[in-house]
């Protein structure tokens, strides 16, 4: 079974095109009013920290770069920057307004995420060179 990241659909690679719907979703249930919620019921901050490790994983795994401190920084500082762009922006949305506490569940969303994914490709990695030793 070949990798998602080697699918192409309508020539995009598959997890390319997953992480723009998943980005549009995100833009989008962030800027419905607040009465249009159909987001499942959950605390606001936990919302905003699943959506923001979400996007941070879709994006680990989309780049390759082997410089892991350039490549983490640089998504780190997307996510950060659009964090701040969405929540400024709501408050062009009538029943929304922006709120320092989103942002800062949106930076362990991504904090987690760059962790967690750098864990995983670490015991990857490892199992790998085990597998290739053994």
């Amino acid at each position: 079974m070949r990798p998602v990241t080697r699918f192409n659909v309508f020539g995009i690679r598959l997890a390319i095109l997953c992480l723009a719907v998943y980005w549009i979703a995100i833009f989008t249930g962030t800027h419905l009013p607040s009465v249009m919620d159909f987001s499942p019921k959950m605390h606001d901050k936990s919302k905003h920290f699943l959506a923001f490790f979400g996007l941070a994983i879709l994006l680990c795994y989309v780049t390759n770069s082997r410089n892991y401190v350039k490549r983490f920084g640089i998504i780190a500082i997307v996510c950060l920057i659009y964090a701040a762009v969405d929540e400024i922006t709501q408050s062009l949305v009538p029943g929304r307004v922006p709120d320092y506490q989103d942002f800062i569940a949106d930076a362990f969303g991504v904090a987690a995420a760059i962790g967690t994914y750098y864990a995983l490709k670490l015991v990857s990695e490892t199992r790998r060179i085990e597998t290739l030793a053994g």
